[in-house]
């Protein structure tokens, strides 16, 4: 990342890109780029030179590329369960009860069918990219793709493992129609921590870990406007003074 802000910072195109990231950022790269990039390395809290670092210019970039993650809207927000005799379906968010979750905004599918004793569950997630991604956009993987064997179905209630019992944390379904709740409880299956097929070590839980299958709305848009306040905070400082004292005005009148 750092080789391709020097490569721009090199290529005849440079301060055209450069000027507008500045612009993107409510600074006036183009009728002022040396007032711009230096008001840019006072916002950082650094020597206002108007001769942009190597870090810097990475920073100037992330920053103007988070404005373009906006609020996306294709994404499933489905929740509830349905059952019959012989059928059961479970939609919705997983979240991790007092945990943070790795892929918050994520949904869910879950079939559960009799006559075989199993349960297809699917999972799909929307990755949000950090300051350490190679590209600054969603991207929408399958994480979670398992078939499951029941132990129960009665009473609007069904159990279920997975049919791979081998891995180092075994996570069993409990889902219940009848009061519209649905758990994810995962527990350690080794005695020790276990070496993963990607040579990652998972350490012990030390209690089982609690997921919920949720209505997933207010988890999703708080992402969102997590990800719109960490933008808006990218701004110039000016520009948002500037902001700032037109919402007073305007409340006052």
């Amino acid at each position: 990342m750092y080789i391709g802000a020097a490569n721009l910072a090199a290529s005849q195109v440079g301060d055209v890109v450069i000027q507008a990231n500045l612009n993107a950022l409510m600074y006036n790269g183009l009728a002022d780029y040396n007032g711009a990039k230096k008001a840019f390395q006072t916002d950082l809290g650094e020597e206002p030179t108007a001769e942009l670092t190597v870090s810097q210019l990475h920073t100037l970039s992330y920053r103007a590329s988070r404005r373009n993650l906006t609020h996306v809207s294709f994404f499933p927000f489905e929740f509830g369960g349905i059952i019959n005799q012989n059928w059961a379906s479970v939609k919705g968010t997983v979240k991790i009860l007092d945990e943070k979750i790795a892929y918050p905004v994520n949904h869910v599918v879950i079939e559960c069918t009799r006559s075989t004793n199993t349960c297809d569950y699917r999972q799909i997630a929307l990755t949000i990219p950090d300051e350490n991604s190679w590209v600054q956009s969603y991207h929408v993987g399958n994480i979670a793709d398992e078939i499951y064997e029941i132990t129960r179905w009665e009473n609007d209630q069904i159990d279920a493992v997975p049919l791979d019992a081998h891995r180092c944390r075994i996570n069993q379904l409990n889902l219940n129609f009848a009061t519209d709740e649905y758990f994810e409880i995962v527990r350690n299956n080794t005695a020790g921590d276990c070496e993963t097929a990607l040579g990652v070590a998972l350490p012990r839980l030390e209690r089982p870990r609690l997921s919920q299958i949720v209505d997933g709305r207010d988890i999703v848009n708080a992402e969102f406007q997590r990800l719109d306040d960490e933008a808006y905070g990218y701004l110039s400082s000016d520009f948002r003074r500037k902001v700032h004292t037109s919402k007073e005005t305007n409340s006052d009148e």
